[in-house]
């Protein structure tokens, strides 16, 4: 391209700028403040989204948090009731061997 052409190649550049932006204004589906509003509310729709899934999150982990616990007081509850059997046979077991150390002591002694 020879020095010549590039007056040309500029005023066609600047034509076509010019025809792209008219085109561009005259065929705009809706106006700048209609798109910035759009745009906007989109945002506010992608946020709210999030944040309800975070709260679905949220409340999931609450559930699992109070089943967990239910299960940890079942299970403490399941060894209260097992300590308290064991005492319960271990009082037995002492009852029933003092009783046979009496009769023991009774036979031996009659």
């Amino acid at each position: 391209m020879g020095r010549t052409n590039w007056p040309a190649l500029v005023t066609g550049i600047a034509i076509g700028a010019g025809v792209g932006a008219a085109l561009g204004i005259l065929f705009a589906p809706q106006s700048g403040e209609d798109t910035r509003n759009d745009l906007m509310g989109s945002a506010r729709d992608r946020l709210n989204d999030v944040k309800d899934r975070f709260s679905d999150a949220t409340d999931r982990f609450s559930d699992v948090a109070d089943r967990v616990n239910n299960v940890v007081e079942t299970g403490k509850d399941f060894v209260r009731q097992a300590q308290d059997t064991a005492e319960n046979v271990k009082s037995h077991v002492k009852d029933l061997s003092d009783a046979g150390q009496r009769a023991y002591r009774d036979a031996k002694n009659a």
